[in-house]
């Protein structure tokens, strides 16, 4: 079996030095742009591929980060992850990804990995929060990281959305068009994004001197729960909900189905308003009014804020808040009173 291509043979196929090579594989020192194109396409023709394992062993150094997403089926996390990719790879950074779903072993056993495959920083998304510093591996962990949308006790720099916000200008938008039985449908109290999100729920309607009616309110303990079964009795109650604000694809979907066995239909007997990226509701009809993430935002400020740990900064812990916006569609109206 022949051996695979090696930094002598690009250089004998481009005309230049093995130094020149180097420099061009590193992107460090000056080449010319002449011979950096024969260079590339000396490494294309040869099928030349770097072995990184000793180039570790030379500098100390990987030039990679890790990304812990709880799965990269969602749609949320594959853009984040392409967005953040992007910003590392301008810097020369490559970025590893792996999901936990949501399993602290898996995150303990992925953050071991990355420390010994020398990888120089971790971007994460905890499954848990209230985790005790002495078992927290996020708190353990020894390399730079960012924690994004969570609360956890660790020394790494964190970008939050905010949920409490957006909700609560929903909300708002809700309350102006003349609702007064608005659903909130969300994610778990035990991370910080259900917590803000009902906070934001529970401001805009004293802001706007509406009681709170904790049946309408449905903040779901985990993937199990069904958001159908709770909206089925949420439009049995003597005064049903008039909107619906729905904070996430899966509860969207559950919510809706129980709404069209009544025969209610979007926005004339229901109005609601969904949350996502850009491009997640594109095909709703009618056009839905969704919160949205902000996802190249937040992939910015992380990628950011590790590529400045790993430049040297020092201190103490940093954070990035990263907005979300209202965008209007056709889902809503004013209340309809059903009889």
């Amino acid at each position: 079996m022949s051996k695979p291509p090696s930094v002598r043979d690009v250089a004998a196929a481009a005309g230049v030095s093995i130094a020149s090579v180097s420099r061009v594989l590193n992107r460090s020192g000056y080449v010319s742009e002449q011979a950096r194109a024969r260079v590339e396409q000396a490494v294309r023709d040869t099928g030349y591929a770097p072995n990184f394992s000793a180039k570790h062993l030379r500098t100390g150094r990987s030039k990679a980060v890790g990304l812990m997403v709880s799965n990269m089926a969602n749609p949320f996390l594959a853009t984040f992850f392409a967005a953040t990719e992007r910003c590392l790879q301008d810097a020369g950074f490559s970025l590893l990804v792996s999901s936990t779903y949501d399993d602290p072993n898996r995150e303990q056993e992925l953050l071991t990995l990355f420390e010994s495959r020398r990888l120089e920083g971790v971007i994460a998304f905890p499954a848990q929060e209230g985790v005790p510093r002495s078992r927290n591996p996020f708190a353990l962990c020894k390399l730079p990281l960012v924690v994004v949308d969570r609360e956890v006790d660790c020394h790494g720099d964190a970008v939050f959305q905010d949920h409490r916000t957006g909700v609560r200008l929903a909300v708002d938008y809700l309350c102006a068009l003349g609702h007064r039985r608005i659903a909130l449908f969300g994610p778990s109290l035990g991370i910080r994004p259900g917590r803000e999100k009902l906070l934001g729920y529970k401001d805009a309607l004293a802001q706007r001197g509406v009681e709170l009616d904790e049946r309408l309110v449905c903040m779901l303990k985990s993937a199990v729960d069904s958001p159908e079964e709770q909206m089925d009795r949420m439009l049995r109650l003597h005064e049903p909900p008039t909107a619906l604000v729905a904070l996430g694809t899966r509860i969207l979907s559950g919510t809706l189905r129980a709404a069209r066995r009544t025969g209610r239909r979007v926005p004339s007997d229901l109005s609601v308003i969904g949350i996502g990226t850009e491009n997640a509701f594109a095909l709703a009809d009618p056009a839905l009014t969704t919160l949205r993430f902000n996802i190249d935002q937040a992939a910015q400020a992380a990628a950011q804020l590790m590529l400045e740990r790993l430049g040297g900064t020092s201190g103490p812990r940093r954070s990035v808040t990263v907005p979300l916006d209202l965008v209007l569609g056709e889902s809503c109206g004013a209340p309809v009173h059903r009889r």
